[in-house]
This record gives C-alpha cells, sequence and structure tokens, in this order.
C-alpha cells in the first residue's frame, strides 16, 4: 500500500513506525530528509521522495539503483550510478539512495531532483533536461523492475550495475588514502588500487580526484 503524504520530517522515517512488507510512503516534501553518512538531504515540494520496505540484501543498493534507472525509461542510457547510492545524470547529481536495516527488513528511500529548486553546482534534476515524470506511474514501473532485479543472482546484479559504473577506471580519493577503482566485489564493497595494493571500500565518502 502507497501512503501518500503532504510534508514529512522523513519518509524513511515515517515508514519505520508502521514497518510492513509492501508498505511504502510517498511525500510531497520532507522538512528533514535525510542521505547517507548523516548527510542533509534538500527535499522541497518539486522533488520525488519515496520509501518502501523490502527483505534484506546486501546488494540493495545496487539493485535499487539499476532498478531506478530502468525505470526512467527514455534517458536510461544517460544515467549512471556512483558507489554506493549516487544517481548521475549528465555528470551531475540526479539522486540518491537510503537504506536502512531493521532486522529481518530493510526500508530504502529514494530521492529524485525532478523541478524542485536546487542550490548545488553539482545537481540536476529532470526539469533541466524537459523530462517530465509522475510519481504513481514511476513507482509502477519501478516496482516491477525492483522485483526483477532483486531475484537475480549477486552474479547478474553486479554485471548488470558495471555496465551503469560512474567510477569505473577513475581516480578517487577518500579520507584514508587514494587509487583507481578496479571493480565491485560480491559483498559489495569498492575495489580501488592504491599505489601499493587493492584495498576494500565498505561505507566511506569518495570523490572522483581533481587535477
Amino acid at each position: 500500500m502507497i501512503h501518500i503524504v503532504d510534508n514529512v520530517k522523513s519518509t524513511n522515517s515515517l515508514l519505520s513506525d508502521f514497518l510492513s512488507i509492501g508498505d511504502s510512503v510517498l511525500a510531497i516534501k520532507q522538512s528533514e530528509g535525510r542521505g547517507r553518512r548523516g548527510n542533509t538531504w534538500s527535499s522541497d515540494s518539486g522533488g520525488f521522495y519515496f520509501s518502501f520496505t523490502s527483505s534484506n540484501n546486501r546488494l540493495l543498493p545496487f539493485i535499487v539503483g539499476i532498478s531506478v534507472v530502468e525505470s526512467l525509461v527514455n534517458i536510461k542510457d544517460d544515467i549512471k550510478l556512483k558507489w554506493p547510492n549516487d544517481i548521475i545524470l549528465n555528470g551531475k547529481k540526479l539522486g540518491g539512495i537510503l537504506c536502512e536495516n531493521y532486522g529481518d527488513y530493510t526500508i530504502t528511500g529514494i530521492g529524485l531532483n525532478v523541478s524542485n529548486n536546487i542550490l548545488l553546482s553539482d545537481a540536476i534534476n529532470l526539469h533541466d533536461i524537459n523530462y517530465k515524470i509522475d510519481s504513481l506511474d514511476f513507482i509502477s514501473i519501478f516496482e516491477v523492475n525492483f522485483t526483477d532485479n532483486f531475484n537475480l543472482s549477486s552474479e547478474n546484479i553486479l554485471e548488470k550495475y558495471a555496465k551503469l559504473d560512474f567510477l569505473m577506471g577513475k581516480n578517487i580519493v577518500w579520507n584514508q588514502g587514494s587509487g583507481v577503482v578496479e571493480s565491485i566485489d560480491i559483498d559489495g564493497s569498492l575495489m580501488v588500487k592504491t599505489s601499493k595494493e587493492i584495498v576494500h571500500l565498505y561505507s566511506e565518502e569518495v570523490h572522483i580526484e581533481k587535477y
């Protein structure tokens, strides 16, 4: 069941109050939208803010990302996914994914910039490219794609993700070092080749190195 609300602090937080597989929340606006690592997610009206419950899966952020791309039918060839949870359009951030575990279940939030005001220069919305979506139609398409992708093997999920990967082969930096992205391991970690070794990143904030 989809619960449509006008203004909430966070769709993930609201959904956690009545956790049940099959429930979902679509909000017009969030007053305290969240991203990874406690970052604030700007959530003015005009954006797409949706959360749903599912069974756990260690590759859930990748499954959701792939399903979002496949659901933006006419522009899917222009969209990439940046490990672990960013949705990238024309090199700029279009949206993000937040997966939070609650025991045997996970609540996943999806935020997309549609026609909302954007303050960051490295972000973009769908209005900028004259692309329109109907939120409920998008959710219907997404749910079909999500179910199909959730049932794939881990190997097939990562094979699909690799075709959309924004970081592959790029030089990146994080708090503890820098290196070239090699691939994503079966456990969802980012494999990076440094000057000394191959390291696995699990939750670090990574950025493409600027020269």
